[in-house]
């Protein structure tokens, strides 16, 4: 970081002292003042947390003003949402002196339409398919008209289900057993009819009989009372009613069984009992999925029993729960919204991966065979109508840029958190500097934060400016005005555990000695936490307090956030996601649903690979965003911060908190057995070398298991 200005610089504090002590409520510090005066052709001030970075674009478009180096209409100030910019444009206007015209803060979006629209001489209108509700329903109807109406494309989406959805591995790819019962175990096998089968060639079996139309028994008993063992009736994999047939599918191709006793024996206890009962048995064998994705059962079930192979009836009525093709489409959206905000072309990947068999580039090329016909039609659909999308704003901005069809007059862009610079972004900015290379270019923004990458955005154009963008100057904000030195302990350390993260060292306003991060038990509810909140504060008349979770659907409810309100007079609650409360702030924080899992933070959602595919290389560093977005979570808190989990579930984020010496307090709930609520458990250095918070846990649990099995002698 160079904090150290040129003579010329140090001159421009000096003459312009009384600006920066009135362009905002409080004097801008001597960190926001050199950022302000840099004459750098370029930028980049990386602002921690609370430490001010739109008082510091404030302050570097009233300087760029009041030194004459540019008017207002030369300085583009440029935000990533309308709330943002609308922030911007209040506070500069709010500081404006004079009645000249003000320094204007736009959206990329903004931008690019009044530059499309300069150049069009027409007023464009948004196209309806930019809300996603309306762009998931336009994309069904399109979906479902290609599925029910072209056989191609038909197949593509029953090859989805059956060799993709979920990874096909049969018994025959496992060395040892136990390793192919531990895949099972981990595995959901679910055919179009909704049977959740015991293996995959079970599955494929299944779906094979439902688009042949074929009506069947899953795991049907046998027709009399049969046992394999005491109080194990037989039961076949599929009987089919139509042709009294009873059929067992045999998970390993036939010339390994005799390498199987177990799977030999049953196969002969079988055969025999349809024998000597004289039923009809077929049996089938384990089948590999061919490349083009396939069911090898269709044509063995046609043969075996004399069916004649005809067209296959393929449409959505095939899938009992609708809710599955539902989720394909979920899938294919996400996709097409990252393709759109990328630079990726869907038709140059498609073809990249031609000639490659690995399962990652065949489910990759199933899925953009899926997407590349709704795609076409959505890009149709938008030019038919005469109207634009986001993604369209800036792409045909950066053209008539780039065509020198528009003339850029600014002398200056700031950009506002610039952490969320996506590649078309990046390219409208490029257009305008090569048209004008003396722009200067002043960026604010924290790698710390950067929280974006699913909807395209690139830390790389943070991390590696100078690459970018050409020389550069690098400054750091460092004095924070939200938390205190206890909160920002705790954050900074989680966060630089990543050592890709650019080191900064924030300086608190507010020191205190008390732990500042509590984790607690979610059994005590958040009801119990803002009772202590409350406490706390005392005769303070107004508090404010974030509930946070990492997914939508583990918000609170409105209505109980509503009886908490009306409970908890003068405490002001508000209830968020992670990512939205970004930029916001209050004195107390409660982040909800810390816990190991799909939906737990970190979130162990498993990323599509088209859609992954699709975004900004991924970092090395294991869950780097999900830790960016723990670290956004923890620094929107003035006082204080509750970490709530459940013990049994606990998420890694919390077992690395409790067992690494951070500074946090773990408040455990009132224990039923003692009558007495529990201390908290201070964390700090350990004479054993073990963190104190994770001692007292463990003696807490063991005096808590002793008690249960009756030989606690203290309860």
């Amino acid at each position: 970081m160079n904090h150290t200005g040129s003579e010329a610089e140090l001159q421009e504090l000096d003459a312009y002292k009384s600006l920066f002590d009135r362009v905002e409520r409080q004097p801008l510090t001597p960190e926001q003042r050199a950022a302000c005066v840099s004459s750098a052709r370029n930028t980049l001030v990386l602002a921690g947390a609370g430490t001010g970075k739109t008082s510091t674009l404030a302050g570097r478009a009233a300087y760029l003003q009041a030194s004459g180096k540019a008017r207002p209409e030369q300085i583009l100030l440029l935000a990533f949402a309308r709330e943002a910019a609308n922030e911007m444009d209040s506070r500069i206007a709010s500081r404006q002196t004079q009645q000249d015209k003000s320094v204007e803060a736009r959206t990329f979006h903004a931008l690019g339409l009044s530059i499309v629209q300069e150049v069009e001489q027409t007023t464009i209108a948004l196209s309806e398919l930019s809300d996603e509700a309306v762009l998931l329903s336009c994309l069904e109807r399109e979906f479902l008209q290609l599925f029910n109406h072209s056989d191609r494309y038909g197949c593509l989406v029953l090859s989805w289900f059956d060799a993709y959805e979920t990874q096909p591995c049969f018994r025959s790819c496992f060395q040892e057993e136990k390793n192919y019962q531990a895949y099972l175990g981990q595995q959901v096998f679910r055919s179009y009819n909704d049977d959740y089968t015991r293996n995959m060639s079970e599955m494929l079996f299944a779906n094979a009989l439902a688009v042949l139309g074929i009506r069947y028994g899953y795991r049907a008993h046998y027709f009399r009372d049969v046992y394999l063992r005491a109080y194990e009736p037989y039961c076949c994999c599929f009987y089919l009613p139509a042709y009294d047939c009873y059929v067992e599918i045999h998970d390993l191709p036939e010339s390994l069984i005799k390498h199987y006793p177990a799977v030999e024996k049953y196969r002969s206890r079988v055969r025999g009992i349809h024998r000597s009962n004289g039923t009809f048995l077929l049996e089938f064998y384990e089948q590999e999925i061919g490349a083009s994705g396939g069911n090898p059962f269709v044509g063995q079930i046609q043969q075996a029993l004399g069916l004649k192979t005809e067209r296959l009836q393929v449409s959505d009525k095939l899938f009992r729960s609708p809710s599955r093709l539902r989720n394909l489409l979920g899938l294919l959206k996400s996709a097409l919204l990252a393709a759109r905000s990328g630079k990726q072309s869907l038709p140059v990947m498609r073809a990249m991966l031609e000639n490659k068999t690995d399962f990652q580039s065949r489910y990759k090329v199933v899925l953009l065979d899926l997407l590349m016909p709704l795609a076409q039609s959505h890009e149709q659909y938008i030019l038919r109508s005469g109207k634009i999308d986001y993604a369209m704003m800036i792409d045909r901005a950066t053209r008539y840029v780039r065509e020198g069809r528009y003339t850029a007059l600014w002398s200056d862009i700031l950009i506002d958190e610039f952490q969320d610079l996506s590649a078309p972004r990046y390219e409208l900015i490029k257009a305008i500097r090569e048209q004008n290379p003396q722009i200067r270019l002043f960026c604010v923004g924290d790698d710390w934060q950067a929280i974006y990458r699913f909807a395209g955005s690139d830390i790389g154009y943070t991390s590696r400016f100078e690459s970018w963008f050409g020389k550069a100057r690098c400054m750091a904000l460092c004095r924070t005005f939200r938390f205190n030195n206890q909160i920002s302990a705790v954050a900074s350390r989680f966060v630089l555990e990543n050592p890709s993260q650019t080191r900064k060292n924030l300086i608190t306003r507010v020191r205190q000695t008390r732990p500042a991060v509590s984790v607690l038990d979610d059994k005590q509810g958040v009801a119990s936490v803002l009772q202590d909140i409350v406490l706390k504060q005392g005769e303070k008349p107004e508090i404010t307090v974030l509930i946070l979770a990492r997914f939508r659907h583990l918000l609170v409810p409105a209505s109980t956030l509503q009886g908490w309100q009306q409970q908890f007079k003068g405490v002001h609650l508000r209830c968020l996601t992670v990512h939205a409360a970004k930029g916001q702030e209050a004195d107390y924080v409660i982040v909800l649903g810390l816990n190991n899992g799909e939906f737990g933070f970190p979130s162990g959602k498993e990323s599509n690979l088209l859609h992954e595919s699709l975004l900004p290389e991924a970092e090395d560093f294991t869950q780097a965003e999900e830790r960016r977005l723990f670290y956004v979570a923890l620094t929107r808190a003035r006082h204080h911060v509750y970490l709530m989990y459940e013990p049994n579930h606990p998420s890694a984020f919390v077992l690395e908190l409790l067992t690494n010496d951070y500074a946090v307090e773990v408040l455990e709930h009132k224990d039923p057995h003692a009558g007495r609520v529990l201390p908290f458990l201070r964390s700090g250095p350990s004479p054993i070398g073990e963190s104190p918070a994770y001692t007292q846990v463990k003696q807490w649990m063991k005096t808590r298991l002793l008690r249960l099995i009756g030989f606690d002698k203290s309860a």
